[in-house]
């Protein structure tokens, strides 16, 4: 066979034309949705505050700046914590810049789960111990559990008594969270029993909750939600929040938003 007779022959092998159509493909910048750098990302903001974000970093899941900038804190152990992302996704937990993750759910607590969520966390965790499924001497039990295994703090729900707190607070060492709905005898009960930290969770009414409860007790650390919005969470710092839970997209509705871009639908 003669080498012009190769060619043509060579030119009709589907292994070769579909080596060739890859070594002469190029991602336009309409086509690929994710374009990344081949170095990491430095900038510095207008407060000065040097920034250094990764090639393959995504800004989906990052905190409202209002919460970094209005918010006043809550120092635990010497770590000053403005912002709380309320979720168990170890996906996002792994990606927010949330100063702290607030890992409430609504099934019994169980320490594999604690561990889990340990093991993706990049930040302090305040993981539930009960209070509302899960009562009794297991609450301080579960609290003593998630201590030993690094847990910044716990959460215990709103229906659990005033005895509840006093006993988890009395064999932990790190930070009790009690969950209010009302201003009422029971919260004033529960920051008698030595709760750490007060965290509002009073839905729409949570700002006037927090400015009741911020009246006649100026000095304790509160907790709170701001809503999806961001004269919400504003109205929350305003009312006396130190700081605010926040509830990022999960990361199925993240999953979704890229695939739609993906189809060329969005």
């Amino acid at each position: 066979m003669s080498a012009e007779q190769k060619t043509d022959a060579n030119a009709d092998d589907p292994d070769l034309i579909r080596l060739n159509k890859r070594s002469l493909f190029t991602p336009s910048s309409s086509i690929a949705v994710e374009q990344h750098s081949s170095v990491p990302h430095v900038s510095r903001s207008t407060y000065g505050t040097a920034r250094v974000e990764g090639r393959l970093t995504s800004p989906n899941a990052r905190v409202p700046e209002i919460i970094t900038q209005r918010c006043g804190g809550i120092t635990v152990k010497g770590h000053t914590l403005k912002s709380f992302a309320y979720t168990t996704d170890a996906v996002i937990i792994r990606n927010t810049n949330a100063n702290a993750i607030l890992a409430v759910y609504p099934f019994t607590g169980e320490p594999v789960i604690t561990q889990a969520l340990l093991t993706v966390a990049q930040m302090p965790l305040f993981v539930g111990v009960g209070g509302g499924t899960t009562t009794g001497p297991r609450v301080a039990e579960l609290a003593m559990v998630a201590e030993m295994q690094g847990a910044a703090g716990v959460v215990i729900n709103a229906p659990a008594p005033s005895e509840t707190i006093e006993t988890t607070m009395s064999m932990v060492d790190i930070p009790v969270i009690a969950t209010v709905t009302e201003d009422d005898e029971i919260t004033e009960c529960k920051i008698l029993a030595g709760a750490a930290i007060i965290n509002v969770a009073a839905g729409a009414r949570t700002a006037q909750v927090v400015a009741s409860i911020r009246a006649h007790h100026p000095e304790i650390p509160i907790l709170a939600s701001g809503g999806g919005r961001e004269d919400s969470i504003l109205a929350t710092i305003e009312a006396g929040a130190d700081a605010i839970t926040w509830t990022p997209p999960s990361a199925q509705q993240l999953q979704s938003q890229m695939m739609a871009k993906y189809r060329g639908e969005a």
